[in-house]
């Protein structure tokens, strides 16, 4: 999973999608609008579709051999791309009626597609996909208007990752992250500033609204309210803005030309992946591999239950509403979540299972790091603070709208009074 999920510009994919007319409208009542009718025994061809890097692609063809080889009968083609060009590419292929089979999808993308009936409702093939293993409430995030559009290949959580050699060397003490505040993290990161060479920061901002969510959950708020709205105030907003650029005045993050260009490096390149962090933020399945196992993954800092933070999807699973083969479709997506051979070859990649039944069979295999982010995933489902549920249509521009007026304000080009209340306007402009 790179480093700030859903950060790409989507311009041209909403602009692609924007044109998309379907002529089954927003529901689907039979399974593949293109669908003959099932038999068993037929041989056919299915089309598999994902985004990530060549590790990502490597491993999840090696899951689908077991597939194949219990249905010799369907061939499973596979198409992947990086982040940014999958959506440029699918919003093409359902516009021009040649979508995949089987397709993943993230974000508010769901809310999108679903509304333009580009989306089988699951409930048509329900004899082929068994979801009893996925949790009540993992299970609501791809429900979409008391419909279930899409399943979660797994799920991950936002997470604080500290490197404990940067503290050594810096001879500051590990914050307490079982209890840490925020009040906590600004102290800390300030020592690690202070006391380390040049050039070595105490954190680093997190150029993603997930985490300003996170934030607004502390505050009884959230980006998005129950009903699609914007649900979040503008002194919520401001306050988070202003916390980050204190920071940078204190000299606890670095000056906003370099966070730009750090928030847009891979892990391995990024400060923190270069020990010249000592705290980032990112997801649970975060690769901290390179710095060792010693990395420590710990819930955010905040006083409230979970600390605002909720299991999330970490990608969705979903079936294209013209797929010709609906049931062999389905019948993949049941492999996908159910099967243990899948996260044998896989592990956490797409998440930590959420089949829970699948989440046990892995633990015997776990590395260290990833057994950190199952211990993390337990911990928040544990509090009972519910899964993050599916941003509303018109929703992707969020993440952009975001991490252009945080770069505003760390440049101090706005305030954040004002950069709080052009946020709250250019999201609710950006609903359906």
């Amino acid at each position: 999973m790179q480093r700030h999920s859903f950060r790409t510009t989507v311009a041209t994919a909403t602009a692609a999608l924007a044109v998309l007319t379907v002529a089954t409208g927003c529901a689907v009542d039979q399974p593949g609008a293109d669908a003959a009718p099932f038999d068993p025994d037929e041989e056919v061809t299915i089309t598999f579709a994902w985004w990530g890097g060549e590790e990502r692609n490597q491993i999840t063809k090696e899951a689908i051999k077991g597939f194949e080889e219990d249905h010799p009968n369907i061939t499973v083609e596979t198409q992947s791309s990086d982040f940014g060009s999958y959506w440029d590419m699918l919003a093409t292929q359902v516009a021009g009626g040649d979508a995949p089979d089987l397709i993943t999808m993230g974000g508010s993308y769901p809310s999108e597609y679903a509304g333009r009936g580009a989306l089988l409702d699951l409930a048509t093939v329900s004899d082929h996909l068994d979801t009893s293993k996925v949790p009540a409430d993992t299970l609501e995030i791809g429900q979409i208007e008391g419909k279930q559009y899409t399943v979660p290949s797994g799920v991950n959580a936002l997470a604080a990752f500290l490197n404990p050699a940067v503290f050594e060397a810096a001879g500051v003490e590990l914050p307490d992250t079982s209890t840490w505040t925020w009040d906590d993290f600004a102290a800390v990161t300030q020592q690690l500033s202070d006391k380390s060479p040049k050039g070595t920061y105490g954190t680093v901002p997190f150029a993603n609204s997930s985490l300003l969510d996170a934030w607004a959950h502390q505050h009884g708020e959230a980006i998005f309210a129950e009903d699609g709205t914007v649900g979040v105030s503008p002194e919520t907003v401001s306050a988070w803005f202003q916390l980050w650029l204190d920071a940078q005045k204190n000299g606890a993050t670095p000056e906003a030309s370099i966070f730009v260009e750090d928030s847009t490096a891979v892990p391995e390149q990024s400060l923190f992946g270069t020990g010249k962090s000592g705290i980032t933020f990112a997801w649970s399945n975060f690769k901290a591999d390179a710095l060792g196992d010693s990395v420590i993954e710990a819930n955010l800092p905040g006083e409230a239950e979970a600390r605002g933070n909720r299991v999330g999807s970490t990608m969705e699973y979903a079936i294209t509403s013209k797929t010709a083969h609906p049931e062999a479709a389905a019948m993949l997506l049941d492999y996908l979540i159910n099967d243990p051979r899948v996260v044998d070859a896989i592990g956490t990649d797409r998440g930590v299972p959420a089949n829970e039944e699948v989440r046990d069979h892995l633990r015997g295999s776990l590395t260290t790091v990833q057994q950190k982010e199952v211990d993390l995933i337990d911990e928040i489902t544990a509090s009972d603070a519910g899964a993050r549920m599916p941003a509303p249509e018109g929703a992707s521009s969020t993440g952009d709208i975001f991490t252009r007026l945080m770069q505003d304000v760390l440049f101090e080009r706005t305030t954040p009074d004002d950069a709080a209340e052009q946020f709250i306007s250019e999201v609710e402009g950006s609903l359906k």
